[in-house]
């Protein structure tokens, strides 16, 4: 069964009031809060406010996270990062070391660097689901998971690919505006 948004997902988790001004970052006060929230409940639901992880995870999207342990993240996870006072939701990229001392690679799907290697205890969650408009997208179905490892592993890449992506969607832009309209009418 569908969760609805408006009532299930948001119904137990309240999250602080946010500046309007802010964009893609939080305050202190707001990230004790919420990794309190998630430590305490073990689910928590987000706005999205940056453009990091474009197109998988856009501005507005609603991202549900659920506190996991570090032995059940894998490379292609979207996961909640909390690293050097700020709360970022990345793609794991690459796995480095074993159980006990295990450290990630982590990369927004947009950005051309990766963020550097982040120890496991810095990940507080994993995204399980995505909420676009009335659109539900499960990160647990079989090729979402699919789907986030093969992104994983162009996306180490992407200093190589993504100018020419980049150019792509800049020249295919208006062709894409006219096809979501005449799908909208």
């Amino acid at each position: 069964m569908k969760e609805d948004l408006s009532e299930q997902t948001l119904r137990n988790t309240a999250l602080p009031a946010m500046p309007a001004e802010v964009s893609g970052e939080r305050r202190q006060d707001d990230i004790e809060v919420i990794a309190g929230a998630l430590a305490g409940q073990g689910r928590i639901s987000l706005r999205v406010r940056g453009s990091s992880m474009l197109p998988w995870v856009r501005p507005g999207d609603i991202v549900v996270i659920r506190r996991t342990d570090v032995a059940h993240v894998r490379c292609g996870d979207v996961v909640l990062i909390l690293r050097d006072k700020r709360l970022i939701v990345h793609r794991l990229v690459k796995k480095h070391g074993s159980l006990g001392a295990t450290k990630f690679l982590a990369k927004g799907d947009a950005h051309h660097g990766d963020d550097g290697m982040i120890h496991g205890e810095q990940i507080l969650g994993r995204v399980i689901k995505i909420y676009r408009g009335n659109r539900q997208i499960d990160l647990d179905e079989p090729r979402h998971l699919a789907l986030g490892i093969l992104i994983s592993q162009f996306s180490r890449k992407s200093a190589y690919w993504y100018p020419f992506v980049r150019l792509a969607a800049v020249v295919t832009q208006p062709l894409r505006r006219m096809w979501q309209a005449s799908r909208a009418a």
